[in-house]
């Protein structure tokens, strides 16, 4: 049984957590709310308390982190919630008090958006580009978990779907949406959430890898299939040619834990 700590135990979080306690393992998780420590409780999660702001971490971490085996990083950066956040100074702060915890794992969940729009196939080995603020935060914030102290590992997720989470519920019933062709870098929850475990249980560190499915549907064929089969108002693309053709590769699991993306079409048969 190992301890593992989940900061920023959203619906992701609360997810991995789950399979991580049906593992047999001890699971703390942290919210920022007071309102949803119960929530944790119930499902068998050590609940706790606290919040990382651009320069303070507020709350017990001490304890949260206290024979710990592996942290699992999962608040996401929240500019578009709170413009003023700064997500590579809290991982930044984070990372610095974590120092006098070395055999403390840390497994970063970061995303794509490192990546630019119009970068096309990238792997693991690719520089990233990142287009915005948003992009390069999430860069600067992977800077310091690699030259962290501590034992690290990064995971690069792609879109998150599953659940009744699904991003064609903001295209629905939109006109004149840009790049028809461009390739679609989902994964489902569920692959996530086994990624994470392999990662975890195996013990993969010092690694950067992506977690995105293999099947990369064009933007017009999977939100129109993805509005239809969940009868939401169909959207409708642009002819205009567009620059977008990023295109993430997952090129490490497969070989390095024999990791096999079990819903690889996200909900959309293939075109």
């Amino acid at each position: 049984m190992k301890k593992i700590a989940i900061i920023g135990c959203g619906w992701l979080g609360k997810s991995l957590a789950e399979s991580l306690i049906a593992q047999g393992h001890h699971v703390r998780g942290s919210v920022t709310s007071k309102d949803s420590l119960a929530l944790l409780q119930n499902m068998g999660i050590e609940p706790f308390l606290i919040k990382l702001n651009n320069e303070a971490i507020i709350g017990n971490l001490n304890l949260f982190v206290e024979d710990v085996d592996t942290l699992v990083i999962a608040f996401p950066p929240g500019l578009r919630k709170n413009p003023d956040a700064n997500y590579a100074s809290r991982i930044k702060t984070l990372v610095a008090a974590l120092a006098k915890y070395p055999s403390c794992k840390l497994l970063l969940l970061s995303t794509i958006g490192v990546f630019g729009a119009s970068q096309g196939i990238v792997n693991e080995e690719s520089v990233p580009k990142p287009d915005g603020i948003s992009g390069q935060q999430l860069l600067k914030a992977e800077k310091s978990i690699q030259t962290s102290t501590n034992q690290a590992s990064i995971v690069r997720l792609g879109g998150l779907i599953g659940g009744k989470r699904h991003p064609a519920k903001q295209l629905a019933g939109r006109t004149n949406l840009s790049a028809p062709k461009a390739p679609t870098n989902l994964v489902h929850q569920e692959d996530v959430v086994r990624f994470l475990m392999a990662v975890i249980e195996e013990g993969h560190w010092g690694k950067i890898l992506h977690c995105v499915s293999p099947v990369h549907h064009q933007r017009a064929y999977f939100y129109t299939q993805a509005c239809e089969h969940l009868n939401l108002p169909l959207p409708s693309f642009s002819k205009m040619a567009s620059k977008r053709n990023k295109k993430v590769i997952d090129s490490s699991s497969a070989v390095l834990f024999g990791f096999v993306y079990r819903l690889a079409n996200c909900g959309v048969k293939r075109s």
